[in-house]
């Protein structure tokens, strides 16, 4: 029996998770549906299907694929008698012949195979039910400025993600036939805005869930959830070390010799530090809880780095106390 590997027909590796292979699924059944190709490509393009379909029909169904990854060849028929053994080839008869004579045609067994709903039938499956789940899940990108990552509150953003399709309203259909602008699946990729609640102290990498904000419900069915994975953009006074920051500050030298007080710009505003006595460039100085936010709520420290400033232009009092102190130190 020729062993086929369905990972390799959906282009994806053996630890794919259940969304990644239906991503894939949706993506290829997408690229080769027989009614979206020319009359001369269509068998090809059945055949490209039908091999894509069965592919998903079995890593799709957690004990399939569990039979199909243990067993290999023979998956299918493994303890059963052979009177007993599916006949896959008759789900897909009529395919090569399009909408021949005898055969129900590619057409009618997609709507079968995707509830009848066109193609918004590209759906997550609903097993409780028998018809169309859910809308799928999607995942972005959210970049923030430190200040907006430490603050929080209300964010606008605007995301390329699936809409219903403005053509066909979602059916997937137009007339007797498939959408031209959506091929079929009901969606197309647009700018979708919305607002986004953040709480303060969000961390680089993590993920905000926005309920049903994903892509549209098929059938009327809830849409999906939309995942922001946060992204911390570079900023010009700070360095981000996990949770902590790093930026400079300026002394005197007058009060890195003498000590005092100095301000260290943060995040929530300028705080207010004391200076020891014989303070030297680059000495850091750690401010607790004013970096960036950590796992459970709190934050991390800020690491303020000495810099001693030297005025361009003294007056000639200050240049003589400069002197003196030269003299002093030689």
């Amino acid at each position: 029996m020729e062993y086929k590997d369905y990972y390799a027909v959906l282009g994806i590796k053996k630890e794919a998770s259940a969304e990644e292979i239906k991503q894939a699924y949706r993506r290829l059944a997408k690229q080769h549906h027989p009614d979206l190709h020319p009359e001369r490509g269509k068998a090809q393009a059945a055949d490209k299907f039908k091999e894509i379909n069965e592919a998903y029909q079995v890593l799709s169904d957690p004990e399939k694929k569990g039979k199909y990854d243990e067993l290999g060849p023979g998956w299918e028929n493994a303890g059963q008698p052979r009177a007993e053994r599916p006949q896959q080839e008759e789900a897909f008869h009529g395919f090569r012949g399009g909408r021949g004579e005898g055969a129900a045609g590619f057409s009618d067994f997609f709507e079968s195979l995707f509830g009848g709903a066109g193609g918004r039938g590209f759906g997550v499956g609903d097993a409780e039910t028998g018809g169309l789940a859910r809308g799928q899940d999607i995942e972005a990108e959210l970049p923030l400025t430190l200040e907006d990552a430490v603050h929080g509150g209300d964010k606008k953003i605007s995301i390329m993600a699936p809409v219903l399709c403005p053509a066909c309203g979602g059916s997937g259909r137009r007339g007797r036939g498939f959408c031209p602008q959506c091929g079929g699946v009901g969606e197309t990729q647009g700018e979708k805005s919305i607002t986004a609640h953040l709480p303060k102290y969000v961390r680089d990498g993590l993920k905000l869930r926005l309920r049903g904000q994903g892509s549209p419900g098929a059938g009327g069915k809830e849409p999906g959830d939309l995942f922001l994975r946060v992204r911390l953009l570079p900023h010009p006074l700070y360095k981000v070390s996990g949770s902590d920051l790093e930026a400079a500050f300026t002394l005197m030298p007058s009060v890195a010799a003498l000590g005092g007080e100095a301000a260290v710009p943060c995040l929530d505003g300028a705080t207010r530090i004391r200076i020891p006595a014989g303070t030297h460039a680059g000495k850091p100085f750690r401010i607790p809880g004013k970096g960036l936010g950590k796992e459970g709520g709190a934050r991390g420290d800020l690491y303020a780095v000495a810099r001693i400033d030297i005025p361009e232009k003294m007056s000639g009092e200050l240049e003589r106390l400069y002197q003196k102190m030269r003299e002093a130190g030689s």
